[in-house]
């Protein structure tokens, strides 16, 4: 057999992931302590091979957060099965010793928004066919909401971000909120998954309540296929119950007029979402965010050099050139990079100098960088654009 690839890979561990998880609710149901903790810790072994995967550092974080939740599960089971919290939604003491060894209250988390962000689309360098299609679908309808009422254009609604990783689609949410001034909600999916049964649906709903209760919210969830993947690929209890209360929400936001909520679901892997999340009424738009242009490039630097001594032999618009291929959270790892060594060398130099960053500390950089984005990556996400299967290994998942 070929070579997987690394995608491949990932798709493989996080089936493995999913399908250990379900054996982990069967043996928890019938108090059968061993086999759980024999299949937790198969599950937690497929997700660390699936984080290990990760195309960027945010993505590894987020994935950490939730092997770090599975490590705290494994290490409080109990040594008796005598011991294990019974299971279920019935009343009595096992729902609250949960949430209290959860640190919860009875209500649950609270999702408190954050800071209006103060961040606008002029913020962000390149990207202008991606922020006009945007202003069209999502952002004019409150900006001008009698014209909207006029034409019966809805408010509020679902937008799918994807593309490659460390191409700023959690910053163009966050540009949107600032946009129409809404109150901005960042939830990891972590932060919804529990391993209790019923806790991730009541924390969906608890989510989209808090937004409803703003006057106008957006609602971004980044690695959405972690909570919307497709049923007919990984068979878990928990997300066999998860899409569908997801998908219950998105369906509500048409009778949501006088609260309007944005939900904006951002993924480096749109081929493992569930197709029923992306039918009208859903994802409404879905908006491609890729590479940066040449200009953009050159805009990514200036932004990122903001502030910091350069030398005048530096070109902005060359450094773009020379940074072909590569995405905005490279080239600020270029900037950075650069800027750190240029620091050390002023440092340890007994003279006290500070010398500015020159142009040949950033070739230095460029030189031994590598574009995190691959060209097989960039075919795949090509091939999903068009219409085509997006995965080309039809034996990913046989031997994960």
């Amino acid at each position: 057999m070929a070579k997987k690839t690394v995608e491949s890979r990932a798709e493989g561990y996080k089936q493995a992931w999913a399908k250990y998880l379900d054996l982990v609710d069967e043996a928890e149901a019938r108090g059968d302590l061993k086999a759980l903790r024999r299949n937790l810790e198969h599950a937690i072994q497929a997700w660390i091979n699936y984080t290990e995967c990760a195309a960027s550092p945010t993505i590894r974080e987020s994935r950490e957060e939730t092997l770090a939740k599975h490590l705290d599960w494994l290490e409080s089971l109990p040594e008796d099965a005598a011991d294990l919290p019974q299971r279920g939604t019935t009343k009595g003491d096992g729902p609250a010793k949960r949430k209290a060894a959860e640190g919860k209250g009875d209500d649950g988390p609270e999702y408190i928004p954050v800071e209006r962000p103060r961040i606008r689309f002029k913020d962000l360098a390149g990207l202008e066919q991606v922020k006009e299609e945007i202003r069209l679908k999502m952002i004019y309808p409150f900006q001008h909401p009698e014209q909207a009422e006029r034409y019966k254009i809805r408010r509020g609604g679902g937008i799918l971000l994807y593309g490659p990783p460390g191409t700023g689609k959690t910053l163009m949410a966050r540009a949107v909120a600032g946009e129409i001034e809404a109150a901005f909600f960042t939830v990891k999916p972590s932060e919804i998954m529990s391993k209790w049964v019923g806790d991730s649906e009541q924390n969906i709903q608890r989510l989209f309540a808090s937004a409803r209760s703003h006057e106008r919210s957006i609602v971004f969830i980044d690695e959405i296929e972690a909570l919307v993947p497709a049923r007919r690929d990984v068979q878990s209890g928990v997300m066999s119950r998860l899409v569908p209360q997801i998908l219950a929400e998105l369906e509500g936001f048409s009778t949501a007029e006088q609260n309007p909520i944005l939900f904006i679901g951002a993924t480096n892997e749109p081929w493992s979402l569930d197709p029923a999340v992306l039918r009208p009424g859903r994802f409404d738009e879905r908006v491609y965010v890729g590479l940066p242009d040449a200009a953009a490039r050159e805009e990514i630097f200036r932004i990122c050099l903001e502030g910091r001594p350069l030398h005048g032999d530096v070109e902005l618009a060359e450094l773009g050139e020379l940074t072909a291929g590569f995405s905005g959270a490279d080239i600020k790892n270029v900037c950075e990079k650069a800027a750190a060594d240029v620091f050390l060398r002023a440092v340890k130099d007994d003279g006290g100098k500070a010398p500015p960053i020159a142009k040949a500390d950033f070739e230095r950089v460029i030189r031994g960088a590598q574009p995190s984005v691959t060209p097989e990556n960039l075919a795949r996400f090509h091939a999903y654009r068009k219409g085509r299967p997006a995965a080309p290994d039809a034996e990913q998942s046989k031997d994960a």
